[in-house]
């Protein structure tokens, strides 16, 4: 199966490494314009809604301390006020900075699993896996792009915001719970990557089973690092951590390729018999078109790969100039960039190992003789304790949130909040020892109410309420109820898929 795969993944690096760095230098005048007939309804809905903006509850907009710590937060947060419309100062994001920061915001360390989701079950060929790779960047670019449609018209600050003001203030909750349920996720697959990440750089320092051990590096960890780490309220020292961590990805991939194209690991190469045989490379037997079980537990993952809506509303306030042309811009970039790096760092690293692939493939590597493997593994940790109190403080509010007052305004509940959510974290990775099965639950759950349920559901309450009034079609009428249904079912089955264990090795 070498050939043909290698040979579209190269392929598709070309074509989409010229889009991104060409397209940003220009705007497209065809989609501007075909776009931006939203632009021509935002003063009428202002005057249909001014009068009774008192039946909008917005929220204070919460200050950004780093892009991680924005995308989980979604800006969920704060009491209900009665205010006027009032759209966000102009932005100051250019272009290019945009494109950058999004592709920041969408790439991380769970691409590591999508070799692992290749094989999952009785595993997946190359042609439905480049076909639903392809169907989760164009579907997750759209709704992406419906959040930014939402925003030019509602002039909303947060994505709670443009639900209240399309959706309704009284089913906000929703959206509440959703955010903080995603962001507990994300922390259980971070402690899992804690885990997985410094097992093997224990182990390769020589140090004994009893402090090399998984369990034993997620709660060391998390004791002396992470948990100090959480308790400070000024973060501002790690707000360059995402810098860190697309550096350690675009190592990471590097390096796969390398280590792919050298043969290393192979049958022969000079680490094929130094590593455990579970782990050594186990060639496929499949046709390119083999479909599974497994192939939701694929197509959950590359739900969660794209998955950064709840931060739509930030991208486009901030967009320099910002239009929904712009934005669409912004986003096909950086959308295309993302899936140079997830078709890579899935085919390079399912060539390698194969069947044999582990949930964090870079647990394939040799522990100790592969230096560039531990290089890659360095720069992994250092993304993780860099970015996960980011994260946490993003948990930690949205739970905080979802409180009662009386509780949530408790002089205690920052700290009381801070040491149960964590433990509860940290209790769950090491329960949960598969760190692609928690990526692909959260992708299947959360990843499908996110991605293809709560943005087409805004934009088609925003097209009720404003009949006539913002140019559609039919057929994208249509499109956005068929997304909504896909969505559910496609997330109700690939959580029972995940949790049944029918799609599992």
């Amino acid at each position: 199966m070498a050939a043909l795969p290698v040979r579209m993944a190269v392929f598709v690096l070309a074509v989409l490494s010229f889009v991104f760095f060409l397209a940003p230098a220009a705007s497209s005048p065809a989609v501007s314009s075909a776009i931006n007939s939203n632009k021509d309804v935002v003063q009428l809905f202002h005057k249909r809604h001014i009068r009774s903006s008192h039946h909008f509850h917005s929220l204070p907009r919460i200050p950004s301390r780093a892009l991680l710590l924005s995308q989980i937060r979604g800006g969920g947060g704060g009491n209900s006020k009665a205010t006027a419309t009032i759209g966000a100062p102009p932005g100051t994001s250019t272009l290019m900075a945009s494109i950058v920061n999004l592709a920041k915001n969408i790439i991380g360390g769970g691409m590591l699993a999508l070799p692992a989701g290749l094989a999952a079950g009785a595993g997946t060929g190359y042609i439905p896996a480049f076909l639903l790779l392809a169907f989760s960047a164009v579907s997750s670019a759209y709704t992406f792009i419906l959040v930014g449609r939402s925003v030019e018209a509602t002039k909303s600050h947060s994505f709670k915001e443009a639900w209240s003001r399309t959706v309704g203030p009284s089913h906000a909750w929703i959206v509440d719970y959703a955010i903080t349920a995603l962001a507990f996720g994300v922390c259980i697959v971070y402690a899992c990557f804690v885990g997985d990440t410094f097992t093997s750089l224990l182990k390769g320092a020589g140090l004994p089973e009893w402090l090399s051990s998984r369990e034993a590096s997620i709660l060391g960890v998390t004791l002396t690092v992470l948990f100090p780490l959480t308790l400070l309220r000024d973060l501002s020292a790690l707000q360059y951590s995402s810098y860190v961590g697309i550096g350690a990805v675009l190592y990471t991939v590097v390096f796969i390729a390398l280590r792919w194209y050298d043969g290393s690991y192979a049958k022969g190469g000079r680490f094929f018999a130094a590593i455990p045989s579970y782990l050594r490379p186990r060639p496929a037997e499949f046709g390119q078109w083999k479909m599974s079980a497994g192939t939701s537990i694929l197509f959950s993952m590359f739900s969660t790969s794209y998955m950064a809506h709840t931060n739509a509303v930030k991208y486009y306030n901030e967009l320099e100039g910002r239009s929904v042309g712009r934005f669409t811009q912004v986003v096909g970039v950086a959308m295309g960039a993302a899936t140079v790096i997830y078709l890579s760092a899935m085919v390079l690293g399912f060539e390698t190992f194969g069947l044999a692939s582990q949930g964090l493939v870079l647990n394939n590597y040799h522990v100790s003789k592969d230096m560039l493997a531990t290089l890659g593994r360095v720069a992994t940790a250092v993304s993780i304790i860099g970015a996960h109190p980011l994260l946490f403080s993003g948990l930690r509010d949205s739970f905080l949130n979802v409180l009662p007052p009386a509780m949530s305004t408790k002089k205690e509940a920052w700290f009381l909040s801070t040491v149960g959510l964590l433990a509860g974290a940290t209790g769950l990775s090491l329960l949960c020892k598969d760190v692609g099965m928690i990526v692909s639950l959260v992708g299947s759950s959360l990843g499908a109410l996110i991605v293809y349920v709560f943005p087409p559901l805004m934009f088609l309450h925003l097209l009720r309420k404003n009949k006539g009034e913002i140019k559609t079609s039919g057929a994208e009428i249509l499109l956005l109820h068929a997304t909504i249904v896909f969505g559910i079912v496609s997330g109700c089955y690939g959580t029972w898929v995940t949790l049944s264990g029918v799609g599992g090795k």
